[in-house]
């Protein structure tokens, strides 16, 4: 067997055992209840054949990326401030627990009344949900890096983006894997549940128009196209940052 199979066996068996559930639970119930895999399968088939998937799914795509990219950028900042200067730490703190306390709902319904349906509402909450996130775990892997080891750092005459590049961020590689793998997790759940309540297009859109048709298999087949995201964020963006990781640590 190879090993990439053989490492990847235990999950290929969970997603059997999924699919054995769904198919038994179309047999207890009907389709608008629960439709088949072959039903929701036919439904993507022609989401992508009309077009419609990969328009919706373009649209997503760009939202969650500025809201991603502007959430691990800020919080990563601020993160870096917080944990280097302890006053700073506590005036930001409050705002960071508000952002990432309050229910997403309820900034949903706030994104509605400030800037109405389109692309800025679902963009706005997942950015304010995903930054609390990266900006914790960046704060407190700061916080516990080993003073000694930064005092030789500079003693080797690392200064600014050089002490940042072979220093902080080699150190901080694993607060920040988990603090990025969180906020892309909530950025594309937020995101996509934020199109499907206050946006006219994308995929929690185009979710939303399927479940006021009751067509349960083209729900479900969202559903699935969401579940991707989600997935493919780890392995296309996560992954490699944690083999980016390896080679810093390597190069330190």
């Amino acid at each position: 067997m190879a090993p990439a199979l053989k490492r990847n066996l235990p999950f290929l068996g969970g997603v059997a055992l999924l699919l054995l559930l769904w198919s038994g639970l179309t047999l207890l119930y009907p389709p608008i209840l629960a439709p088949s895999p072959q039903a929701v399968l036919s439904a993507l088939a022609q989401l992508a054949a009309s077009g419609s998937l990969w328009r919706e799914l373009s649209i997503t795509l760009l939202r969650l990326a500025a809201a991603f990219s502007l959430g691990a950028l800020l919080g990563l900042s601020l993160g870096l401030i917080a944990g280097l200067r302890p006053a700073l730490a506590a005036l930001l703190r409050p705002g960071m627990a508000v952002a990432g306390g309050v229910p997403p709902i309820s900034w949903l319904a706030l994104a509605l009344i400030w800037f109405g349906t389109g692309s800025l509402a679902p963009i706005t909450v997942a950015l304010l949900v995903a930054t609390p996130v990266v900006f914790l775990a960046t704060a407190e892997g700061v916080r516990a890096l080993d003073p000694d080891l930064l005092l030789m750092a500079r003693a080797y005459g690392l200064r600014g983006p050089d002490l940042l590049r072979q220093f902080y961020l080699p150190a901080l590689t694993p607060h920040l894997i988990t603090g990025l793998s969180a906020g892309a997790g909530l950025t594309v759940r937020v995101g996509v549940m934020g199109e499907f309540l206050a946006s006219d297009s994308g995929i929690g859109s185009a979710m939303a128009l399927a479940r006021s048709r009751l067509d349960t298999a083209q729900v479900v087949a969202w559903v699935t196209v969401a579940l991707a995201l989600l997935l493919l964020s780890e392995a296309l963006l996560l992954q490699p940052l944690a083999r980016r990781a390896q080679a810093w640590r390597g190069e330190g």
